[in-house]
């Protein structure tokens, strides 16, 4: 008897795996442009209807882009806000025919999509005039312009009806301006504010925001308070505020030339820092040099296939800092300005989770370089969490472990 139900559940097990190896998994590469103009052609002057997606009868924004990609056999998510999480993020120079654009027409993030169809014009379902194609680089739409996304390149898998594909997200869409201390060429979108909550193992608790003007300017500041969450009450108290702001001169063109920013910041962390003085050990409280200037290039590479391994970006920069935050007193510094170089690199593991490694204060004299590390999880498209090392493995300074919490709030 146990041979016979031995037997049958090998017959069950061999059922199931000949089904999952039967769908269909690959890359959508060909886009077939001829097809895609007749399936425009027969969408314009269709109505407006919310949740529509019949041409001809009535049809609303994302409708339409779902309809005109279901004619290429490609199924996307139904919603602008979802269809905003799959593709690759691709700037304003570099659009090519068929790609999403994304842009907040009610202040709530993303609740409008069109289609890119050459010549800065796009195709888009109009709530008076239905589906029509306007120019997208007038001022109405550039000020609510949030990005767009190329589907091409992008993972999909054959869905139950014959010929149909399911797209695949790649990754929760969160724009990084900071991995952990190293800053990217990346600010926070127009019409968004970034909140960042961090909580260190010493109890101190930070709450920075920041905003930004033109979908390129940036103005943030950080607030810390000291041991809110800690057991030195003595210390309890808040400290001066942080400033930083950054401009985005350009964002990534192709696969040649990075995205560009520049900035300065008064940023500053408190590192414990133990020295041996004629074999006595001193135990200093030191701020950390904040970049005073720098200019930082970011890079977007895709996924390494053979690996297993999503997209990444490296962003590196050089800074300029005086060096008094750091010594606490201007009598140690020379009263000129010093240089160091950052580096930082960020590594999506799945859609959801990714690592970060940053080598900062790289030839500064008198500090030594500063290696970090930690991890982010997407809770959602606006949100996400991170737990941080920060002075791994350094000589003098103390190992410090932090966890944050980041939130786009639109606004």
């Amino acid at each position: 008897m146990r041979r016979k139900y031995f037997h049958g559940s090998i017959i069950v097990l061999a059922i199931l795996l000949s089904a999952c190896s039967s769908q269909k998994v690959g890359v959508y590469d060909d886009l077939n442009k001829s097809k895609m103009e007749k399936s425009v052609d027969k969408y314009m002057g269709t109505p407006y209807k919310w949740g529509g997606t019949e041409p001809g009868r009535g049809v609303d924004c994302s409708g339409l882009v779902s309809g005109v990609y279901r004619d290429q056999g490609i199924i996307i998510p139904r919603t602008s806000r979802s269809q905003y999480a799959v593709g690759d993020e691709v700037s304003r120079e570099e659009l090519q025919y068929g790609d999403l654009l994304f842009f907040d027409t009610l202040g709530k993030g993303v609740t409008h999509v069109g289609l890119y169809t050459g010549g800065n014009k796009m195709i888009h379902a109009s709530t008076s005039a239905g589906v029509t194609e306007v120019p997208m680089n007038t001022d109405y739409w550039m000020k609510r312009y949030i990005g767009a996304r190329r589907l091409t390149g992008s993972d999909l898998r054959s869905g139950e009806v014959g010929g149909e594909f399911h797209l695949l997200p790649k990754a929760y869409p969160i724009r990084i301006r900071r991995l952990i201390d190293v800053p990217t060429a990346d600010i926070i979108q127009n019409r968004f504010i970034g909140l960042d909550i961090q909580n260190d193992a010493m109890g101190n608790l930070r709450v920075a925001g920041s905003v930004s003007i033109w979908n390129r300017w940036e103005f943030g500041a950080e607030i810390q308070v000291n041991q809110i969450l800690g057991y030195d009450l003595d210390a309890f108290g808040l400290e001066w505020p942080f400033i930083n702001t950054k401009f985005r001169i350009w964002e990534q063109k192709g696969k040649i030339l990075p995205s560009l920013a520049i900035g300065a910041e008064s940023n500053s962390r408190k590192w414990t820092v133990t020295k041996d003085t004629n074999s006595v050990e001193i135990v200093e409280n030191r701020w950390s040099p904040p970049r005073n200037a720098y200019v930082v290039a970011s890079y977007k590479y895709e996924r390494f296939k053979k690996l297993h391994l999503g997209r990444g970006r490296l962003s590196g920069g050089l800074a300029v800092t005086d060096l008094y935050a750091y010594h606490d007193t201007s009598a140690y510094t020379d009263g000129k300005e010093d240089f160091f170089l950052f580096l930082g690199v960020e590594q999506q593991i799945t859609r959801r989770l990714m690592t970060t490694m940053e080598f900062d204060h790289v030839f500064l004299k008198d500090v030594g370089i500063t290696w970090n590390m930690g991890f982010q999880f997407a809770l959602n498209n606006s949100s996400s969490i991170a737990y941080t090392w920060r002075n791994v493995g350094a000589k003098e300074r103390s190992l410090e472990r932090a966890m944050q919490f980041s939130y786009i709030l639109d606004y």
